[in-house]
């Protein structure tokens, strides 16, 4: 089933006279965490406080990117205002103290095995912040990484997940990778597995990285998402944008023949931009 959900004009008028007397009550508490994970790196989130008793809610930005991306950091705003406790952590991608988006042509040391343990440890750093079960919220890529993270981690302490735009690996008009990308880095893994290579992957034309981190999230493609969704205990809420050019045709039906829990605002795009970012939070709203 698709909820279809339409922008109007007094819908966002009354979010911003909203939000703009929540702004009035006093600013917003925030402090950035920073934790020493096993492997040695230093990790950092920002965490946006609420006097509420409300469901927490870790928000994950999309692919190399970070918390300030501005679909991420403006949702994550608006549900502070609205009186929810989110954590916004930065995938730390390899690197200490990781602040700013990362390059593709930079060199990768990170995969996705790495990625769905930090948030491991955000999740429970949340949980036991909080001690409540936690909201997962994701975007993009962001929302593929945390797809992958409750897949191995079933007895996690959370209760709802929200994907945003989410689109797997190999799919879709702007991505760069192939099949035969995916055989020459398996055959490169074969041969000389620590060697770094560069290969096409999601919006990067060159994509620098060891073959095993390249496929670990290659692996992630449209089959092995759909699976995985088949096989959650909880199922996910998916909200699209009608006018998101970067998902493939085919990727709407057969979410929906999944009978996944679709909700599409009309008119958005990838990254629910100008006046749709109001829908989007509403719909978020609602599903909270």
């Amino acid at each position: 089933m698709i909820a279809l959900i339409s922008n109007t004009t007094s819908r966002y008028l009354s979010r911003v006279i909203f939000i703009g007397c929540l702004l009035l009550a006093g600013p917003v508490r925030s402090e950035v965490i920073h934790e020493h994970l096993g492997n040695g790196l230093v990790v950092s989130a920002e965490y946006l406080q609420s006097d509420n008793r409300r469901s927490p809610i870790l928000i994950l930005h999309g692919f190399l990117q970070t918390r300030d991306f501005f679909t991420v950091r403006r949702l994550a705003d608006a549900l502070k205002d609205a009186g929810y406790p989110v954590l916004l952590p930065n995938l730390s991608l390899g690197i200490d103290h990781r602040r700013q988006s990362l390059a593709c042509e930079a060199i990768h040391t990170h995969s996705m095995g790495q990625d769905m343990s930090e948030i491991a440890f955000w999740v429970n750093w949340l949980s036991r912040r909080t001690g409540q079960p936690i909201t997962l919220i994701g975007h993009s890529i962001g929302s593929l990484t945390l797809l992958a993270y409750l897949d191995r981690y079933h007895d996690a302490p959370v209760e709802k997940s929200i994907f945003i735009s989410l689109i797997p690996f190999a799919q879709g008009p702007i991505a760069k990778e192939s099949t035969a990308d995916k055989r020459r880095a398996e055959a490169d893994l074969l041969s000389a597995g620590d060697k770094i290579h560069r290969y096409p992957l999601a919006f990067c034309d060159k994509y620098t990285t060891t073959p095993g981190n390249y496929l670990s999230y290659l692996d992630w493609d449209q089959p092995r998402a759909l699976n995985t969704i088949v096989g959650l205990k909880r199922k996910p809420s998916i909200i699209l944008g009608s006018k998101d050019i970067r998902l493939g045709a085919e990727w709407k039906p057969r979410l929906q023949a999944l009978k996944a829990d679709i909700f599409e605002i009309e008119g958005a795009n990838h990254f629910f931009d100008h006046t749709h970012e109001f829908d989007l939070f509403d719909t978020i709203e609602q599903l909270l």
